[in-house]
């Protein structure tokens, strides 16, 4: 496949993806230089004459659905529980929503994925107020949807002091032994966190916009600030799912899972939308709890060039819809050959055309009536 493909209806894309042999994917020889906007720790080789920079992440908003075709409906709402044959883990809960494995394959890829976005961002604690109390015994730190505990474990090299606290739905994950010696339980923000109210000093949760339905973000804050204590920050990371820059295939993977996400009733760009959810605190909790010093800051990543971050990035996005492909070609009417052909494709475009796609970290202060 190569730039043919751009001049293709999606129609005629899905028939050449479904007919086409296998190939081995090309991609530039060359580095690109990322420009400022994204990371200045990026890689540094100069790009080529036709690079062009990143704009600003507000600038450009394209349909994250638009063109998306559904062909299996089923498929569309495919649990874990579904699939008995897969010879991967899932978590049990059957009414969550969340169908991404829980096993050390998928750790491998969220261990990926946490080092990337430390590299992105700087920091493991983008919420800058709070480092100030990380130096004290007395405090206490919750990660909701804490896995195996990687975010934890790398907070507790660089602070010894707190208390770690750990929750999942993937209880085989959780009960790992972890340097920080975090107590992790097992527990679903969608129906109560297991902890009493005002518990800890500082609560991170990161990219569970898979798995929390767009009615529910409101309330899910809302819990997040429930067990902090007055005074105390929570910490928000998100994505939009949304690439930019786009080419024909990686325009119709993206826009069919997107679109799936959105008939599951996901928010697809939970990203932008934390600041709004936040500021809802104060209806959701019932008057009792409001959310104040919101601070936000959205960096575009790039896809596949620019350095480290963006190989990184690309083998993250690569590893995830390759885990999807027990449902994933079914919905978009592909075989699993054909699928793996388009994944291959879109590997190549995010780096012709220097797609990149935009985190959004928001921290708030909570206030306690």
């Amino acid at each position: 496949m190569g730039n043919d493909l751009s001049k293709l209806s999606p129609k005629g894309l899905i028939h050449a993806i479904r007919t086409r042999s296998q190939r081995k994917t090309q991609t530039p020889q060359h580095s690109i230089k990322a420009d400022s906007t994204v990371s200045s720790n990026l890689a540094s080789s100069p790009p080529p004459t036709a690079s062009t920079p990143l704009p600003p992440v507000s600038v450009v908003r394209p349909s994250a659905i638009d063109g998306a075709v559904l062909n299996d409906e089923d498929a569309v709402y495919w649990h874990p529980s579904q699939d008995e044959s897969s010879d991967r883990e899932y978590h049990k809960v059957e009414t969550s929503n969340y169908f991404l494995p829980s096993d050390m394959q998928e750790q491998s890829r969220l261990d990926l994925q946490h080092h990337m976005l430390v590299m992105l961002f700087k920091d493991l604690i983008i919420c800058t107020p709070v480092k100030q109390i990380m130096t004290k015994k007395s405090t206490k730190v919750l990660d909701v949807g804490c896995a195996m505990g990687t975010w934890l474990d790398a907070v507790y090299r660089i602070y010894l002091n707190p208390e770690y606290h750990g929750v999942d739905i993937a209880d085989e994950l959780n009960q790992w032994d972890k340097m920080s010696l975090a107590k992790c339980v097992f527990g679903n923000v969608l129906e109560g966190l297991p902890y009493e109210d005002n518990t800890f000093n500082f609560v991170h949760q990161r990219l569970l916009f898979t798995g929390v339905p767009k009615a529910k973000w409101p309330a899910v804050v809302a819990e997040l600030a429930r067990v902090t204590k007055d005074g105390g920050w929570i910490q928000m990371m998100e994505y939009d799912m949304v690439t930019y820059r786009q080419g024909p295939s990686s325009k119709m993977l993206g826009e069919t899972f997107a679109a799936m996400l959105d008939k599951r009733g996901m928010d697809i760009r939970a990203g932008t939308n934390l600041v709004g959810y936040m500021n809802e605190v104060e209806t959701s909790s019932g008057g009792s709890v409001r959310l104040t010093n919101i601070t936000q800051k959205t960096v575009s990543c790039p896809l596949g060039w620019g350095g480290k971050v963006g190989d990184m990035f690309l083998q993250d996005s690569e590893k995830a819809v390759m885990t999807m492909k027990t449902f994933l070609p079914k919905i978009m009417g592909l075989s699993n050959e054909a699928y793996e052909d388009l994944v291959g494709e879109f590997k190549s475009e995010c780096v012709r055309n220097q797609s990149f796609g935009n985190f959004t970290c928001v921290y708030a202060q909570v206030v306690k009536k």
